[in-house]
Protein backbone atom coordinates (compact mmCIF):
# COMPACT_ATOMS: atom_id res chain seq x y z
CA UNK A 1 0.00 0.00 0.00
CA UNK A 2 1.37 3.69 -0.77
CA UNK A 3 2.18 6.34 1.42
CA UNK A 4 -1.38 8.34 -0.34
CA UNK A 5 -3.65 5.16 -0.03
CA UNK A 6 -2.55 4.55 3.46
CA UNK A 7 -3.51 8.52 4.28
CA UNK A 8 -6.57 7.79 2.07
CA UNK A 9 -7.84 5.36 4.18
CA UNK A 10 -6.50 7.24 8.22
CA UNK A 11 -8.57 10.41 6.70
CA UNK A 12 -11.79 8.40 7.31
CA UNK A 13 -13.97 9.47 10.47
CA UNK A 14 -13.56 5.83 11.92
CA UNK A 15 -10.09 7.06 12.40
CA UNK A 16 -10.20 10.57 12.95
CA UNK A 17 -12.90 10.57 15.23
CA UNK A 18 -10.94 7.62 17.09
CA UNK A 19 -7.39 8.49 17.07
CA UNK A 20 -6.34 5.19 18.85
CA UNK A 21 -8.12 3.10 16.08
CA UNK A 22 -5.69 4.30 13.75
CA UNK A 23 -2.70 3.27 16.06
CA UNK A 24 -4.18 0.10 16.16
CA UNK A 25 -4.69 -0.74 12.62
CA UNK A 26 -1.10 0.22 12.01
CA UNK A 27 -0.05 -2.29 14.91
CA UNK A 28 -2.43 -5.03 13.14
CA UNK A 29 -1.09 -4.32 9.68
CA UNK A 30 2.94 -4.80 11.19
CA UNK A 31 1.82 -7.45 13.75
CA UNK A 32 -0.49 -8.97 11.98
CA UNK A 33 -3.95 -10.12 12.91
CA UNK A 34 -4.76 -13.33 14.75
CA UNK A 35 -7.33 -16.05 13.48
CA UNK A 36 -9.71 -14.23 16.09
CA UNK A 37 -9.85 -10.91 17.60
CA UNK A 38 -11.33 -9.07 20.37
CA UNK A 39 -12.56 -5.76 20.16
CA UNK A 40 -13.81 -3.77 21.88
CA UNK A 41 -16.54 -0.85 19.77
CA UNK A 42 -16.45 2.74 20.25
CA UNK A 43 -19.82 2.33 23.02
CA UNK A 44 -17.40 -0.15 25.12
CA UNK A 45 -18.94 -3.98 24.00
CA UNK A 46 -15.71 -6.61 23.38
CA UNK A 47 -16.75 -8.44 20.26
CA UNK A 48 -14.70 -11.48 18.89
CA UNK A 49 -14.41 -11.43 15.01
CA UNK A 50 -12.95 -14.38 12.83
CA UNK A 51 -10.58 -12.48 11.07
CA UNK A 52 -10.26 -14.70 7.89
CA UNK A 53 -14.08 -12.80 7.28
CA UNK A 54 -14.69 -10.23 5.44
CA UNK A 55 -16.39 -8.00 8.10
CA UNK A 56 -14.42 -9.07 10.90
CA UNK A 57 -11.15 -8.41 9.53
CA UNK A 58 -12.82 -4.55 8.60
CA UNK A 59 -14.29 -4.70 12.44
CA UNK A 60 -10.70 -5.86 13.99
CA UNK A 61 -9.20 -3.02 11.62
CA UNK A 62 -11.41 -0.26 12.03
CA UNK A 63 -12.63 -0.83 15.07
CA UNK A 64 -16.48 -0.41 13.53
CA UNK A 65 -18.22 -1.55 10.57
CA UNK A 66 -20.65 0.14 7.83
CA UNK A 67 -19.83 3.67 9.44
CA UNK A 68 -23.06 5.07 7.86
CA UNK A 69 -25.54 2.10 8.86
CA UNK A 70 -23.62 2.29 12.63
CA UNK A 71 -24.30 6.40 12.76
CA UNK A 72 -28.00 5.63 11.63
CA UNK A 73 -28.77 2.88 13.50
CA UNK A 74 -27.13 4.88 16.75
CA UNK A 75 -29.43 7.82 16.43
CA UNK A 76 -32.72 6.45 15.51
CA UNK A 77 -33.00 3.82 18.56
CA UNK A 78 -34.25 5.24 21.34
CA UNK A 79 -34.10 3.79 25.12
CA UNK A 80 -36.89 1.25 25.76
CA UNK A 81 -37.35 0.42 21.93
CA UNK A 82 -38.43 -2.87 20.36
CA UNK A 83 -35.54 -3.69 17.73
CA UNK A 84 -35.11 -6.35 15.33
CA UNK A 85 -31.32 -7.39 13.61
CA UNK A 86 -32.47 -9.63 10.65
CA UNK A 87 -29.46 -10.98 9.15
CA UNK A 88 -26.91 -10.55 12.10
CA UNK A 89 -23.98 -12.44 11.30
CA UNK A 90 -21.78 -12.62 14.72
CA UNK A 91 -23.72 -9.53 16.35
CA UNK A 92 -22.25 -6.46 15.84
CA UNK A 93 -25.45 -3.95 14.57
CA UNK A 94 -27.21 -5.91 17.34
CA UNK A 95 -24.47 -4.37 19.99
CA UNK A 96 -25.76 -0.64 18.73
CA UNK A 97 -29.30 -1.86 18.93
CA UNK A 98 -28.77 -3.06 22.48
CA UNK A 99 -26.62 -0.32 23.52
CA UNK A 100 -28.93 2.46 22.43
CA UNK A 101 -32.16 0.45 23.71
CA UNK A 102 -30.82 0.14 27.16
CA UNK A 103 -31.91 -1.80 29.61
CA UNK A 104 -35.41 -1.02 29.09
CA UNK A 105 -35.42 -1.79 25.50
CA UNK A 106 -35.33 -5.31 23.44
CA UNK A 107 -33.37 -7.00 20.34
CA UNK A 108 -34.54 -10.20 18.56
CA UNK A 109 -31.84 -11.15 15.93
CA UNK A 110 -32.06 -13.67 13.31
CA UNK A 111 -28.91 -15.60 11.74
CA UNK A 112 -29.80 -18.67 9.68
CA UNK A 113 -25.94 -19.61 8.90
CA UNK A 114 -24.72 -21.97 11.99
CA UNK A 115 -21.39 -20.93 11.60
CA UNK A 116 -21.84 -17.23 12.61
CA UNK A 117 -25.21 -18.01 14.73
CA UNK A 118 -22.26 -19.57 16.96
CA UNK A 119 -20.10 -16.40 16.97
CA UNK A 120 -23.67 -14.30 17.81
CA UNK A 121 -24.09 -16.50 20.93
CA UNK A 122 -20.97 -16.15 22.32
CA UNK A 123 -20.77 -12.64 21.83
CA UNK A 124 -24.42 -12.10 22.95
CA UNK A 125 -23.20 -14.23 25.92
CA UNK A 126 -20.52 -11.77 26.52
CA UNK A 127 -22.89 -8.57 26.79
CA UNK A 128 -25.10 -10.33 29.12
CA UNK A 129 -23.70 -8.87 32.31
CA UNK A 130 -23.44 -5.03 30.74
CA UNK A 131 -26.31 -3.25 33.08
CA UNK A 132 -26.81 -1.05 30.37
CA UNK A 133 -27.29 -3.56 27.36
CA UNK A 134 -30.93 -4.47 26.33
CA UNK A 135 -31.87 -8.19 26.41
CA UNK A 136 -31.11 -9.99 23.24
CA UNK A 137 -32.89 -12.81 21.98
CA UNK A 138 -31.49 -15.15 19.34
CA UNK A 139 -33.47 -17.06 16.28
CA UNK A 140 -30.74 -19.51 14.39
CA UNK A 141 -33.86 -19.34 11.52
CA UNK A 142 -33.96 -17.46 8.11
CA UNK A 143 -36.85 -14.93 7.32
CA UNK A 144 -38.75 -14.83 3.83
CA UNK A 145 -42.30 -14.83 2.75
CA UNK A 146 -42.96 -18.25 3.52
CA UNK A 147 -42.20 -20.70 6.11
CA UNK A 148 -40.53 -23.79 5.97
CA UNK A 149 -36.86 -25.42 4.87
CA UNK A 150 -34.90 -23.93 2.53
CA UNK A 151 -31.36 -24.47 1.18
CA UNK A 152 -29.38 -21.28 1.43
CA UNK A 153 -27.15 -20.65 -1.74
CA UNK A 154 -23.18 -20.42 -1.24
CA UNK A 155 -20.85 -17.73 -3.17
CA UNK A 156 -17.56 -19.83 -3.75
CA UNK A 157 -15.93 -16.88 -4.78
CA UNK A 158 -16.30 -15.02 -1.80
CA UNK A 159 -15.73 -17.83 1.02
CA UNK A 160 -13.93 -14.63 2.80
CA UNK A 161 -17.23 -12.98 3.54
CA UNK A 162 -19.71 -15.30 5.50
CA UNK A 163 -22.53 -13.13 5.10
CA UNK A 164 -22.86 -13.79 1.47
CA UNK A 165 -24.65 -17.05 2.18
CA UNK A 166 -27.95 -16.43 1.59
CA UNK A 167 -31.85 -17.07 -0.03
CA UNK A 168 -32.52 -16.45 -3.45
CA UNK A 169 -33.81 -12.97 -3.77
CA UNK A 170 -35.68 -10.25 -6.90
CA UNK A 171 -32.43 -8.61 -7.20
CA UNK A 172 -30.47 -11.86 -7.19
CA UNK A 173 -26.92 -11.74 -8.73
CA UNK A 174 -25.52 -13.60 -12.21
CA UNK A 175 -22.65 -15.58 -9.76
CA UNK A 176 -21.71 -18.72 -9.83
CA UNK A 177 -23.81 -20.32 -6.84
CA UNK A 178 -23.57 -23.72 -4.73
CA UNK A 179 -26.08 -25.12 -2.40
CA UNK A 180 -25.14 -24.26 1.37
CA UNK A 181 -26.65 -25.22 4.07
CA UNK A 182 -30.62 -25.90 4.67
CA UNK A 183 -32.07 -23.95 7.43
CA UNK A 184 -35.73 -23.51 8.92
CA UNK A 185 -37.37 -20.36 6.90
CA UNK A 186 -39.93 -18.24 8.91
CA UNK A 187 -42.32 -15.21 8.51
CA UNK A 188 -41.55 -12.03 10.02
CA UNK A 189 -45.28 -11.54 11.10
CA UNK A 190 -44.67 -14.01 13.21
CA UNK A 191 -42.38 -11.96 15.93
CA UNK A 192 -43.36 -8.34 15.54
CA UNK A 193 -46.49 -8.16 17.90
CA UNK A 194 -46.49 -5.25 19.54
CA UNK A 195 -45.04 -1.76 18.40
CA UNK A 196 -41.22 -2.35 16.56
CA UNK A 197 -38.76 1.23 17.11
CA UNK A 198 -35.96 -0.31 14.59
CA UNK A 199 -35.71 -3.04 12.32
CA UNK A 200 -32.00 -3.27 10.79
CA UNK A 201 -32.46 -5.50 7.81
CA UNK A 202 -29.24 -6.96 5.30
CA UNK A 203 -29.88 -10.58 4.05
CA UNK A 204 -28.24 -10.28 0.49
CA UNK A 205 -30.97 -9.90 -2.21
CA UNK A 206 -34.10 -11.13 -0.01
CA UNK A 207 -34.78 -7.82 1.53
CA UNK A 208 -37.96 -7.63 -0.49
CA UNK A 209 -39.34 -11.45 0.45
CA UNK A 210 -38.74 -10.82 4.27
CA UNK A 211 -40.81 -7.28 4.07
CA UNK A 212 -43.07 -9.37 2.27
CA UNK A 213 -43.36 -11.88 5.57
CA UNK A 214 -44.06 -8.97 7.41
CA UNK A 215 -47.47 -8.45 6.22
CA UNK A 216 -49.68 -5.77 7.91
CA UNK A 217 -47.73 -5.58 10.43
CA UNK A 218 -45.01 -3.52 8.78
CA UNK A 219 -47.96 -1.00 10.42
CA UNK A 220 -46.00 -1.43 13.75
CA UNK A 221 -42.81 -0.81 12.97
CA UNK A 222 -41.24 2.60 13.22
CA UNK A 223 -38.08 2.43 10.88
CA UNK A 224 -36.59 0.32 8.82
CA UNK A 225 -32.92 0.60 8.00
CA UNK A 226 -32.06 -1.62 5.11
CA UNK A 227 -29.47 -2.97 2.64
CA UNK A 228 -30.40 -2.80 -1.19
CA UNK A 229 -27.90 -3.82 -3.79
CA UNK A 230 -29.99 -2.41 -6.89
CA UNK A 231 -30.66 1.50 -7.40
CA UNK A 232 -34.01 3.08 -6.56
CA UNK A 233 -36.83 1.91 -6.98
CA UNK A 234 -36.58 -1.60 -6.35
CA UNK A 235 -39.18 -4.24 -4.94
CA UNK A 236 -37.97 -3.65 -1.30
CA UNK A 237 -38.40 0.49 -2.27
CA UNK A 238 -42.14 -0.25 -3.59
CA UNK A 239 -43.55 -2.45 -0.82
CA UNK A 240 -42.43 0.23 1.86
CA UNK A 241 -43.60 3.05 0.15
CA UNK A 242 -47.06 1.64 -0.50
CA UNK A 243 -47.29 0.67 3.15
CA UNK A 244 -46.52 4.71 4.15
CA UNK A 245 -43.09 4.94 4.89
CA UNK A 246 -40.77 7.32 3.11
CA UNK A 247 -37.30 6.33 1.78
CA UNK A 248 -34.06 8.17 2.39
CA UNK A 249 -30.49 7.09 1.36
CA UNK A 250 -27.41 8.51 3.08
CA UNK A 251 -24.03 9.23 1.87
CA UNK A 252 -20.40 9.56 3.73
CA UNK A 253 -19.10 13.02 4.82
CA UNK A 254 -16.42 13.86 7.55
CA UNK A 255 -18.95 15.89 9.08
CA UNK A 256 -21.02 13.19 9.56
CA UNK A 257 -24.23 11.25 7.47
CA UNK A 258 -26.39 13.30 4.81
CA UNK A 259 -29.57 12.51 4.16
CA UNK A 260 -30.04 11.67 0.71
CA UNK A 261 -33.32 11.40 -1.66
CA UNK A 262 -32.66 8.40 -2.93
CA UNK A 263 -33.71 9.01 -6.81
CA UNK A 264 -30.52 10.88 -6.50
CA UNK A 265 -28.44 8.06 -4.88
CA UNK A 266 -25.44 7.18 -7.19
CA UNK A 267 -25.99 4.04 -9.32
CA UNK A 268 -22.37 2.84 -8.32
CA UNK A 269 -21.52 3.53 -4.40
CA UNK A 270 -18.76 2.70 -2.61
CA UNK A 271 -19.15 -0.29 -0.57
CA UNK A 272 -19.01 1.77 2.69
CA UNK A 273 -22.38 3.42 2.33
CA UNK A 274 -24.41 0.24 -0.20
CA UNK A 275 -26.74 -0.92 2.94
CA UNK A 276 -28.05 2.22 4.27
CA UNK A 277 -31.36 3.12 2.88
CA UNK A 278 -33.94 4.20 5.88
CA UNK A 279 -37.60 3.11 5.20
CA UNK A 280 -39.45 5.65 8.28
CA UNK A 281 -43.07 6.11 9.41
CA UNK A 282 -41.94 9.30 11.43
CA UNK A 283 -39.67 11.29 9.12
CA UNK A 284 -39.81 14.64 11.51
CA UNK A 285 -38.38 12.73 13.76
CA UNK A 286 -35.66 11.26 11.78
CA UNK A 287 -35.11 14.65 10.32
CA UNK A 288 -34.44 16.20 13.33
CA UNK A 289 -31.87 13.39 14.71
CA UNK A 290 -30.32 12.82 11.14
CA UNK A 291 -29.33 16.25 10.31
CA UNK A 292 -27.56 17.20 12.86
CA UNK A 293 -23.54 17.14 12.04
CA UNK A 294 -20.86 14.74 13.51
CA UNK A 295 -20.15 11.21 14.26
CA UNK A 296 -22.04 9.91 17.51
CA UNK A 297 -21.30 6.03 17.45
CA UNK A 298 -17.77 6.93 17.30
CA UNK A 299 -17.79 10.04 19.83
CA UNK A 300 -19.64 8.49 22.57
CA UNK A 301 -18.11 8.48 26.23
CA UNK A 302 -19.12 5.78 28.65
Amino acid sequence: MGARSALQILGRPQYLFRPSQAAKRILRVVRGTKPQETVTLPWGLDIVVDTADTVGSAIALQGAYDLVTTEVLWRLTAPGDKTIDVGAHVGYMSSVLAHRAGPSGSVLAFEPVPENFEGLKNNVQRWAAAPSVAPITLRNVALSNHRGRETMLDVPTHRQNKCWMHLPGWNHQPEALRPGVTVDVRRLDEFIGSEVGVIKLDVEYHEAQVLEGAGKLLNNVRDIVFEETAPYPQQSHKLLERAGFRILWFEQRISGPRMVNPASAPRQRPYDTMPSYLATKNYERAEGLLSKPGWQCLTYKN
